[in-house]
């Protein structure tokens, strides 16, 4: 059924169709009034859109059964990645278990001790060594010094030791005038001059008389002897050195015909060798100069100075030492 109106216009609303929102009527009688309302009604049933409720209700049950489906999804691959997890570690422990060894017991592992502290342990050592080293050196003095002159040049190689062969040439006091004669050869005690030869540090480059030269080893002199035929200049040099290191009671002189290029007298003792640097020269200076002598405090001063093989009989016409000299 078709309605005009008075626009011209034609609307076709079914009256079976149900407007959403539309109020029911309120009488069974329809007039021109109430036709044009539900015209109007209609048409603005018809151009407004309907209401999106129904419509976003369901996108949102979508929309969360979709957030629900993605956060399941999430929360089993948490899980499926945490029981990954957590299986590898049993896994590998699994394997160190005493099964996967074929049932040997697990070895307990090695305990590593601490080092000792080596400070304190080195230095007591040290001092231990310290104490040891000076109460050995005391008592190493003290031998040396229980020792007699003989007994420490006896330790020397090489040294003859006339007071063992002939005790009679080794008196002292014994004074002679002009030229005497030794058994030895140089001499190392016996009959001499009264007169001694000046011994402190004194190197003559003449011969000396031997008569004084005894005398001056009696007053505890080492004499020094060399043949400058078998030495060098180089050589007398460096023997030389050694009196004048250290000057007291000592003397050199070259001396000829012997049998050694050097030979060294004390008083009742003496070293002959070849080689001026012998180290054996030091030790015999060293352990008999002073030592040997049997005049305690002998001097050196006051002596011949004189080179020459003859003795300077010195106080012979008055049948005395010359003034200034003391002495045997």
């Amino acid at each position: 059924m078709s309605i005009s109106t008075q626009g011209g216009g034609s609307r076709r609303p079914s009256a079976k169709k149900a407007v959403a929102g539309a109020k029911p009527k309120v009488s069974a009688d329809t007039d021109k009034t109430s036709l044009k309302k539900a015209d109007v009604d209609d048409e603005a049933t018809v151009e407004t859109p309907p209401p999106p409720a129904k419509k976003t209700a369901a996108a949102s049950k979508a929309a969360a059964a979709t957030k629900s489906a993605a956060a399941a999804k999430s929360t089993a691959a948490t899980k499926s990645t945490a029981a990954t997890k957590s299986t590898a570690p049993a896994k590998k422990a699994g394997a160190r278990g005493p099964a996967a060894r074929g049932g040997r017991k697990t070895i307990a592992p090695v305990r590593v001790s601490q080092g000792r502290n080596w400070g304190p342990i080195a230095l007591f050592s040290v001092v231990i060594l310290i104490a040891v080293g000076i109460i050995g050196f005391a008592g190493w003095q003290v031998y040396e010094k229980g020792l007699s002159v003989a007994q420490r040049v006896d330790r020397i190689d090489g040294v003859a030791d006339y007071r063992k062969k002939d005790k009679e040439l080794l008196k002292g006091q014994q004074h002679a005038w002009g030229p005497l004669t030794y058994p030895q050869n140089p001499p190392v005690g016996g009959e001499h001059n009264p007169n001694w030869q000046n011994c402190n540090g004194d190197v003559y480059e003449q011969p000396i008389a031997k008569e004084h030269a005894v005398h001056s080893m009696e007053h505890g002199a080492v004499w020094i002897t060399y043949d400058a035929s078998k030495l060098s200049k180089d050589q007398i040099a460096k023997l030389a050195a050694k009196v004048k290191k250290n000057p007291d009671h000592i003397l050199m002189s070259p001396y000829e015909g012997l049998d050694k290029a050097v030979s060294v007298q004390a008083w009742g003792f003496q070293l002959k060798v070849d080689n001026p640097a012998d180290p054996r020269i030091d030790e015999f200076i060293k352990v008999t100069r002073k030592n040997a002598a049997i005049e305690a405090g002998g001097t050196c001063d006051g002596g011949i100075t004189e080179t020459g093989t003859t003795p300077r009989d010195l106080g012979k016409d008055q049948a005395q030492q010359p003034p200034g000299q003391t002495g045997g």
